[in-house]
């Protein structure tokens, strides 16, 4: 190898180690990349653009899909001045952490949120019951999940939901597997099966997934709580769509 080749094959190397030690992990940001979130980083390193929501997404790409709290609002309620606000404006950086310090590495390992705790526990900071009568603290409506298969994972929104209404889950390190979420009717729904998988295996007892409201939303292209529940919805039991003549099960299982 000539010393040209060394040369580049040095820099190379360097580079992409200063990279790497600039990169480590999440939310370990490169220099230049102040810019995204902060309107003058080493003067006013605190006073944040209130447009961070579109540099969050430029990482978390599926933000939208998973989250389950709505930003770029003025929320109605009072907000703990440790949540913080731009503008008065309640963002993603309201409820995480985007630099959390060394001594509050712990947060690292519970979504970067700005208290060390996770669940009802963290949304009752600010929630207690809202105007629909939902307890964020306790568990209500309970029910019981029952897990089918460990190998695979449910959606974000559904395991808050379980977190909540199951008074025998105990919290999961990770997400649990596929399984059937059981009402207090005694009526089952499989929580993480994949619809298409469904519709095609037993084409007689579904509909196809181009014919469903657009208002049951599937997640990477499966069923979870949010498919037939919304937190914000006025309907009752917080349907996606009002469910006279079972209107809402008739949007996918065919009669």
């Amino acid at each position: 190898m000539n010393r040209k080749w060394i040369v580049i094959a040095t820099i190379v190397i360097v580079t992409a180690a200063a990279v790497f030690g600039l990169s480590e992990g999440p939310h370990e940001f490169m220099a230049g990349d102040c810019n995204l979130c902060h309107i003058d980083e080493k003067n006013e390193p605190m006073k944040i653009k209130s447009s961070v929501t579109p540099a969050c997404e430029k990482c978390h790409l599926n933000a939208k899909e998973i989250q389950s709290h709505p930003v770029d609002m003025h929320p109605a309620l009072s907000i703990p001045r440790d949540m913080l606000l731009i503008d008065g404006i309640f963002t993603c950086v309201t409820c995480h952490y985007v630099h959390p310090k060394k001594k509050r590495s712990f947060v690292k390992n519970k979504f970067f949120l700005r208290r060390g705790i996770r669940g009802p526990l963290f949304c009752n900071i600010c929630h207690e019951i809202n105007e629909k009568g939902h307890i964020v603290l306790e568990n209500v409506h309970p029910g019981t999940y029952t897990v089918t298969d460990r190998t695979t994972r449910i959606d974000r929104i559904s395991l808050e939901c379980i977190e909540c209404h199951d008074k025998h889950f105990k919290g999961a390190q990770d997400f649990p597997g596929t399984g059937s979420w059981e009402h207090l009717s005694n009526k089952s729904h499989p929580i993480g099966v994949s619809y298409d998988e469904a519709s095609m295996k037993r084409s007689r007892d579904y509909r196809s997934k181009n014919m469903i409201s657009k208002e049951l939303m599937l997640f990477d292209g499966k069923v979870g709580c949010g498919t037939c529940h919304n937190i914000y919805s006025d309907l009752k039991n917080m349907l996606v769509m009002d469910n006279t003549g079972s209107r809402l099960c008739f949007e996918c299982h065919i009669k």
